[in-house]
């Protein structure tokens, strides 16, 4: 790997970026700079990445914060059954509507540090109301959506509906949203943006056969090449 193809967000592969994060942009990072055109005078191309990490992610972010209001404000099982509803619909309608300064204000909102500080005032009240369920509750959902572990076991559940709903995978559909909505917001035109979405599929068909296991060959064939 090269000092060009690794910066601090994300590093290039030959099937597009992948971040820090482990997320995949299934597009060459010269494809990428080339259908951002006049909107990287403007953003910075690392920005743009950060951006849509921070989007990709919002749904964790989104039920992080919202969930010690429910807390306080609801019963535990509605507080938990909100939550949990909240992270589906949102996990759902976000590809579909990323906004340059949404996106930069969950960037701040995932800060660990900050979200620390949020959950150790809201549940350390909670305990002093005498409210002990809700408080493990509230503390075990703090760390298995910091693990991601939440995220992970609905992933199973909303990847078919997420591809029923658009046509590119989750990441890139963000990605190229946020070009868009960059270019409307600094009034500078994307001509080629269109043509991000073919190229995108054609990477990501490429890295999925690519790492699907080769098929078993036939007893005839074995027995031939042996």
């Amino acid at each position: 790997m090269t000092a060009e193809e690794a910066t601090d967000t994300y590093v290039s592969t030959p099937y597009g970026l992948v971040t820090k994060n482990g997320h995949w942009y299934h597009v060459s990072e010269s494809d990428l700079r080339g259908y951002a055109g006049s909107v990287l005078d403007h953003v910075s191309f690392d920005a743009l990445i950060r951006w849509a990490d921070a989007w990709v992610e919002s749904p964790r972010t989104v039920a992080l914060w919202v969930f010690p209001i429910l807390l306080w404000g609801l019963p535990l099982g509605w507080a938990v059954g909100g939550i949990v509803a909240l992270y589906v619909g949102w996990a759902l309608v976000s590809p579909s509507v990323p906004t340059v300064s949404a996106a930069r204000a969950v960037s701040g909102l995932r800060s660990p540090v900050l979200q620390g500080i949020v959950y150790g005032g809201a549940l350390s009240g909670l305990a002093v109301t005498g409210a002990l369920p809700a408080t493990f509750v509230g503390l075990g959902a703090f760390i298995l959506f910091r693990w991601g572990v939440i995220e992970w076991g609905m992933e199973k559940g909303l990847r078919p509906l997420r591809r029923w709903l658009y046509p590119l995978p989750v990441t890139d559909q963000v990605l190229r949203g946020l070009i868009v909505r960059a270019a409307l917001k600094h009034r500078v035109s994307v001509p080629q943006v269109d043509a991000i979405a073919s190229d995108i599929l054609a990477n990501w068909r490429a890295r999925t056969e690519s790492a699907s296991p080769p098929e078993p060959a036939s007893p005839s064939a074995g027995n031939e090449n042996s």
